[in-house]
């Protein structure tokens, strides 16, 4: 993550919001839908409210469907917090094993180009300004700088 933003401290944003969904597309398409209207209050831009839903739908299915492997009684932790000045941070984290995102290939690949998956972390890479994965895969970090 980048050294010139001030600490982070979440007194600072109009956004500040926890949940836990379960582990399910169902689940995710609800708290996707709930997640985007709040974000609404801190983002007037379509482009990037655009961007957002993708990062947000792929964040937590990756963690739901491939964390959790769709177990129902693994829950996923979603934060956010963001303001228009401070921009957006989102945390996804999962109750699964973890993975090395290091191994994951690169959907451009010759082989991989006709897959109908994959490439769900290089687009969020390319969706946000920062993308940090922690605690061993479990927990994905993202920040989308303002204006938001």
């Amino acid at each position: 993550m980048a050294k010139d933003r001030q600490p982070f401290n979440r007194s600072r944003f109009s956004l500040r919001h926890r949940t836990h969904l379960g582990s399910s597309r169902e689940a995710v398409n609800r708290a996707v839908q709930e997640t985007m209207e709040l974000l609404g209050g801190v983002c007037s831009r379509q482009d990037v409210m655009s961007d957002l839903e993708i990062v947000l739908r792929e964040g937590l299915a990756n963690a739901a469907l491939h964390g959790n492997r769709a177990i129902a009684s693994k829950s996923v932790y979603l934060r956010c917090y963001g303001s228009r000045e401070q921009g957006l941070w989102i945390a996804i984290r999962d109750e699964g094993g973890g993975f090395d995102p290091h191994g994951v290939p690169d959907p451009r690949g010759e082989d991989r180009r006709l897959l109908h998956h994959g490439r769900g972390i290089f687009m969020m890479r390319h969706l946000v300004d920062e993308m940090e994965y922690r605690k061993g895969g479990t927990e994905l970090l993202l920040y989308k700088a303002p204006p938001v």
